[in-house]
């Protein structure tokens, strides 16, 4: 369950402490499918069924990553990273012995910070079986532009009790750190989320909120801090055999 911020941002996440996220991608050898899900479902019962051992399997269903699965890890602390490596390593092990020879191929981790204050619904209960995710790059020295639609954006969400989840990270570590994702969580397609108190759109509530030609004012300027080509959106089914079970 699947997710930031750049200079300033991280610098005062690191004092409060981020909560942090991990995933990676990988590819099954092909007509091995089902063998690699049987093998990394057995590994997912011996090593990854308590809260603190969590790890979540999705499937990309389309775009260029379509057929491949991410695997994430979330709710983390630094306190995880300086404590993890006896564990790591008997996983790793276990994975290498049982597991890798279903693997064409495997990216390797990333490492996210989620971001609090732009997340919506996403909490440790949270659960849903699709999610979108919204993959963005912002431009060096535009990101007080994206915060803010971000963060007014998150605020309208609150507000007026928005039923949709999600959740925002920003890359820390594994790549370019001007990276974000937008992960919404659903159920039922064509049911992403409602504002159940009123019939108003998400731009009408934001101009009440902020004034007047706020909405496309700060759209514009979000639009234009991000990096040409950046925008796309992937949709990822979870795998619940391959994910811990909790309930």
């Amino acid at each position: 369950m699947i997710i930031a911020i750049i200079a300033f941002n991280m610098m005062v996440q690191a004092q409060e402490g981020p909560e942090i996220w991990m995933s990676y991608d990988l590819m099954p050898k092909k007509g091995m499918v089902k063998q690699f899900e049987a093998a990394a479902e057995k590994k997912n019962k011996k090593f990854n069924n308590t809260a603190e051992t969590a790890i979540f399997t999705f499937k990309y269903m389309d775009g260029e990553n379509q057929g491949k699965y991410q695997r994430v890890m979330g709710y983390k602390d630094w306190d995880f990273f300086n404590n993890q490596q006896q564990g790591d390593n008997a996983q790793r092990k276990y994975w290498a012995e049982n597991v890798d020879q279903f693997v064409e191929s495997q990216t390797g981790w990333k490492v996210w910070s989620r971001s609090l204050k732009h997340s919506h619904n996403w909490t440790p209960t949270t659960t849903f079986k699709h999610m979108y995710v919204l993959r963005r790059f912002i431009k060096p020295g535009h990101e007080a532009a994206v915060y803010n639609f971000l963060d007014r954006g998150a605020k309208v969400m609150k507000a007026h009790n928005y039923s949709g989840i999600q959740g925002v990270f920003q890359l820390i570590s594994g790549g370019n750190t001007n990276e974000y994702i937008i992960c919404n969580g659903f159920d039922k397609f064509g049911e992403f989320g409602k504002y159940p108190d009123t019939e108003k759109t998400e731009a009408q509530l934001y101009n009440e909120m902020f004034g007047e030609g706020s909405w496309r004012k700060d759209a514009t300027a979000y639009n234009q801090a991000l990096e040409m080509y950046s925008r796309t959106t992937e949709r990822l089914m979870l795998v619940e055999a391959l994910s811990t079970q909790l309930n």
